[in-house]
């Protein structure tokens, strides 16, 4: 198994060190030839709407809106799985808010509430939510409000789980592909 973490912004170097601490081959994607031959793909967060210019800009827009290739995407790339009044890849059934938390100055830290999981303190910076989880599974909560689920093979999650020394929601993710 290849998978690959969208190099374009974001964490993507943390998203490799997770996967490689699981003995998961892993790749940088900056392009569609890249992109072509892995199995899975995570779209790390940063700032949605500069994300959404940097996929089309790399020509990768088309391919990932066609592909069903698994997608984890976390914070920006939560939203671009999601539905709201931005161009989305609308991947997965559920209705997200862009800087639900506030500004950057409203970054927090909170422990989540996870079903069979515990002690797992989740990253928000400049952080979504998820506002109503549609059909897909909640998988995480902060404070009684969604900040992760799945559909299908795909899972968002609106913190960053690469920022931590924890690799529960990678490895989750990577159970759900096959």
């Amino acid at each position: 198994m290849l998978i690959g973490v969208l190099a374009l912004q974001g964490a993507v170097s943390e998203h490799c060190r997770a996967l490689t601490s699981l003995n998961i081959n892993n790749v940088k994607i900056r392009n569609l030839e890249q992109i072509k031959q892995i199995d899975g793909l995570i779209i790390p967060g940063g700032e949605s709407t500069t994300l959404r210019k940097l996929i089309v800009n790399a020509n990768l827009w088309e391919f990932i809106m066609k592909s069903n290739m698994p997608l984890m995407g976390t914070c920006a790339g939560a939203i671009l799985l999601g539905k709201n009044k931005d161009e989305t890849f609308g991947k997965m059934d559920f209705s997200i808010d862009r800087n639900y938390y506030g500004r950057q100055i409203n970054s927090f830290e909170e422990m989540l509430e996870i079903k069979d999981y515990s002690n797992f303190r989740g990253v928000f910076i400049r952080a979504p939510a998820i506002t109503d989880g549609g059909n897909t599974t909640p998988i995480a909560f902060c404070k009684k409000q969604i900040v992760g689920c799945t559909d299908g093979k795909n899972m968002a999650l609106t913190f960053h789980p690469e920022l931590t020394n924890d690799n529960y929601f990678h490895k989750l993710w990577l159970e759900g592909m096959k």
